[in-house]
């Protein structure tokens, strides 16, 4: 009788199970293994990608030079090293529109009270006066009248109009209603706090406000242990060097109070807002879209940046004499200052930026700025990268700029309506300026606006 053939297959599945399970096993052991080695690799490219030298800071001084030739120049400039960084030279789309947003129909302002937020015919009190003295530019002391109001409502008091700063830097002696339409102001926000133009004294005698200060980033519970007490004792307090005098962490009504009065409060007055209208329409007959640029780039701002913009020897010497002024300054170290994003983007660099969000030579820039540390060689690249450069100057007659010329804030202003109703509005800083209208455009327009500093001035210098 024959023996039966033995099923090798059926007795090679336990088996093969078996191997599978043993390989399985093995596999998850030395997963960890793996995973720790590779996280290793990382740790160390990404050490190494930080401790590595900074990539060379442009030099904007020399490299301007190479733009006196015009046209040929900007080519020479646009095509270096276009294989790491592509500068259009016209404008073209990046997946989306570069004019507007679809989504901006879906957003609106939410700056109304809540119906718990107190009005100010229930919470008056006559018998309390808070003042405000500003400082700073026109944007920082907006800054401190928003403040100064809301701080008004915190502590109960009856707000006289803001005393403007007329002694710093800018030596502007324009007062509150030079620059803003006050009884606008007044009006605007009866119902929020009791606002009155000067302060009077009673039976006809002058009353001498006690002068006094808060510590920067005041909460609300501050006020009222620090100036309350005073106020209840001297009836009218003023508040000097006000601005970041309060904190920007509060309740949600107060943020909305804020937002009332920067970006419906103070309006501008009907000289300053026809003047502004001017240019906008001007801007308009160029172009049916242009983008407002916002360069700072003084001397003083430069020098307190602490950084280095490649002018040499001649800078290093020119913005430390003027840094110096600081005495509570410490010594700069420029490649950290550039690293960890405190250096403003030079003209060139914001030009760069532009050109590689999609916007073209054919575009139409309004710049507003100061002076420009360097003059027209520091603005030359800029000017061969976006040919129809204006400003309040260009489009403006020296006439029609009179009445405002010899006004720092006034002519800040003027540059701030422009800027307000650009398309897209670009700035090479992240100052005062930039923040409200940012502010401004997200609450009453939701429009484009662009912030770049170092880590696009980087990747910009890595190109040059």
């Amino acid at each position: 009788m024959k023996k039966k053939k033995r099923d090798t297959k059926r007795h090679n599945i336990p088996a093969a199970v078996l191997h599978w399970m043993l390989f399985t096993r093995y596999y998850l052991l030395q997963f960890p293994l793996l995973s720790a080695f590779f996280g290793f690799l990382l740790l160390l490219f990404a050490a190494f990608a930080f401790l590595s030298p900074l990539p060379p800071i442009i030099n904007h001084h020399n490299h301007s030079l190479q733009l006196k030739n015009g046209a040929k120049a900007e080519e020479s400039t646009l095509s270096k090293e276009t294989s790491s960084f592509r500068v259009p030279r016209s404008g073209w789309r990046l997946g989306r529109h570069l004019w507007s947003s679809r989504s901006s129909k879906f957003y609106y302002g939410c700056s109304n009270a809540s119906e718990s937020f107190e009005t100010a015919d229930r919470r008056k009190n006559s018998d309390r006066y808070l003042l405000i003295a500003t400082s700073g530019g026109l944007n920082q002391q907006r800054t401190g009248i928003t403040d100064g109001v809301v701080a008004a409502y915190i502590l109960n008091a009856t707000l006289v109009v803001p005393k403007l700063d007329q002694k710093s830097f800018w030596n502007d002696s324009s007062d509150f209603a030079q620059i803003f339409d006050v009884d606008w102001f007044i009006s605007f926000l009866s119902k929020d706090v009791t606002i009155i133009k000067q302060l009077h004294g009673k039976g006809g005698k002058a009353l001498n406000p006690y002068r006094m200060r808060v510590p920067r980033k005041c909460t609300p519970t501050c006020y009222l242990m620090k100036v309350l007490p005073v106020l209840n004792k001297k009836h009218a307090v003023q508040l000097g060097k006000f601005d970041y005098r309060l904190s920007n962490r509060l309740d949600p009504d107060l943020q909305k109070l804020r937002c009332r009065v920067n970006y419906h409060a103070l309006k501008f007055t009907d000289s300053i807002l026809e003047m502004g209208k001017k240019l906008v329409q001007r801007m308009r007959m160029k172009s049916e879209h242009f983008i407002a640029l916002h360069l700072r780039f003084e001397p003083d701002m430069l020098a307190f940046s602490g950084c280095y913009f490649g002018g040499g020897e001649k800078e290093r010497m020119e913005l430390g004499k003027i840094r110096r002024r600081w005495k509570s300054l410490h010594t700069s170290n420029p490649d950290k200052e550039r690293r960890q994003g405190r250096c403003p983007l030079t003209p060139e660099e914001v030009g760069l930026m532009l050109r590689a969000l999609g916007f073209g030579s054919d575009v139409h820039l309004y710049v507003a700025s100061g002076e420009v540390y360097g003059g027209e060689e520091t603005l030359a690249p800029l000017k061969a990268l976006f040919p129809n450069f204006h400003s309040k100057e260009t489009l403006a007659s020296m006439r029609e700029l009179a009445p405002f010329s010899s006004f720092s804030s006034r002519m800040a202003a003027l540059d701030f309506i422009v800027c307000d109703e650009s398309d897209v509005f670009s700035t090479n800083n992240n100052g005062n300026m930039a923040k409200i209208l940012a502010g401004r455009r997200y609450v009453c327009k939701f429009v484009f606006w662009v912030l770049c500093t170092a880590v696009c001035s980087e990747a910009i210098s890595r190109t040059l």
